[in-house]
């Protein structure tokens, strides 16, 4: 697994609104989209972190670093579309 990529303060910030508010999030990753609702921000021991979600098929982590963007669903959210990271462009040979 890449090493861990810090993100910007201002999208950590979102994500916690997001947890804190129980936002339901359509979740842009790389291995395609997941709408769940935010539980909580974690953080192991390598520093690496993780939002916690929840839906129809259970809870799961997803490193930070592996989020596109995130759009909250619910109404009354206090923030729009966020963008994380730039999508990866593939290797060239």
């Amino acid at each position: 697994m890449q090493p861990y990529r810090i993100i910007d303060c201002h999208v950590h910030d979102h994500l916690e609104l997001a947890c804190i508010r129980g936002y339901q999030l359509l979740i842009e990753t790389s291995k395609g989209d997941i709408t769940a609702t935010a539980i909580t921000l974690t953080t192991r021991a390598d520093k690496s972190e993780y939002l916690t979600v929840k839906n129809e098929a259970g809870e799961q982590a997803i490193r930070l670093d592996h989020i596109l963007a995130i759009t909250p669903l619910s109404q009354g959210e206090t923030f729009d579309r966020v963008v994380i990271a730039a999508a990866e462009k593939p290797q060239e040979d």
